[in-house]
């Protein structure tokens, strides 16, 4: 599905304010229109008479400079300027589907395009004799089972729960905590959960030591905002020429100079984002 977007502040436009009700309306449905059929902002002349335009209607919208003539009927001015074009919805629309088709396929147990799903076995395969189309590879050929991989190749496993509670001790408004842990899971996906806690935990202290509690925000809020972006409370940038850094960077040094050599991440990972 695409949209056909308008500004907020479309009802008080110049080239609006001069428009009949009528023609306006026109001018929705057809861009709406557009954005279904991907025209690129062309509306035919069927369109626009199925639509109830009127050749009023017309010259108030070509007149006003929201329309353009064309060879099949009229154009949107700077359609692509303002609304997504045929090319680019196209394309997301084929990204999505090569993103369903990983799904579907991890769902199903393919992790590469070598290896394909399952498929139904002859009665010959099923009782364990061999067609002359299947080779079965003799048992020191075979691949080894997952009982004979060494654990020490496994990916260990991060304990969120675990990290999320030290980082909750350190935060000093303790309210709706089950929100702030589902959303401390949701931002993990997406970053590394050691940096997150760390970040909180240098956050809270902050927030501990400059504000006061009625006014530290939420956990939950205060993930839900990203807010490890901003300056620690009460922070200040020195001025100097030093080479720029990023905002966790710029927090990290304001952190040390506040509370010294204490490791908000209670060495648990680096800070680094």
């Amino acid at each position: 599905m695409t949209w056909f977007r308008i500004d907020d502040g479309f009802h008080g436009h110049p080239k609006v304010v001069q428009l009949s009700l009528e023609s306006v309306g026109l001018w929705a449905l057809s861009g709406a229109w557009c954005a279904q059929y991907l025209t690129d902002g062309v509306v035919s002349s069927n369109t626009v008479r199925r639509l109830g335009g009127t050749t009023e209607n017309i010259s108030e919208l070509v007149n006003s400079g929201l329309w353009n003539e064309h060879s099949d009927g009229w154009e949107f001015k700077d359609w692509a300027d303002y609304q997504p074009v045929k090319a680019e919805v196209e394309a997301e629309r084929s990204a999505a589907r090569e993103r369903m088709k990983r799904v579907r396929a991890a769902k199903k147990g393919v992790t590469s395009p070598d290896v394909q799903p399952n498929k139904h076995r002859t009665t010959e395969e099923r009782s364990g004799r061999s067609s002359p189309e299947v080779r079965i590879a003799p048992p020191d050929q075979l691949p080894p089972t997952s009982s004979s991989v060494s654990k020490e190749t496994e990916t260990p496993s991060i304990d969120i729960n675990g990290l999320f509670e030290s980082a909750y001790a350190a935060w000093p408004k303790k309210v709706q905590k089950k929100k702030s842990l589902d959303k401390f899971k949701l931002h993990a996906r997406k970053h590394d959960p050691h940096w997150l806690a760390t970040q909180i935990i240098m956050f809270g202290k902050a927030y501990a030591a400059h504000v006061a509690k009625e006014f530290t925000p939420a956990l939950n809020v205060w993930l839900n905002g990203e807010r490890w972006t901003d300056d620690l409370p009460e922070s200040s940038q020195r001025p100097g020429r030093q080479a720029p850094q990023s905002r966790a960077a710029q927090n990290i040094d304001a952190y040390w100079k506040e509370f010294g050599d204490d490791d908000p991440s209670g060495g648990m990972a680096s800070i680094d984002s």
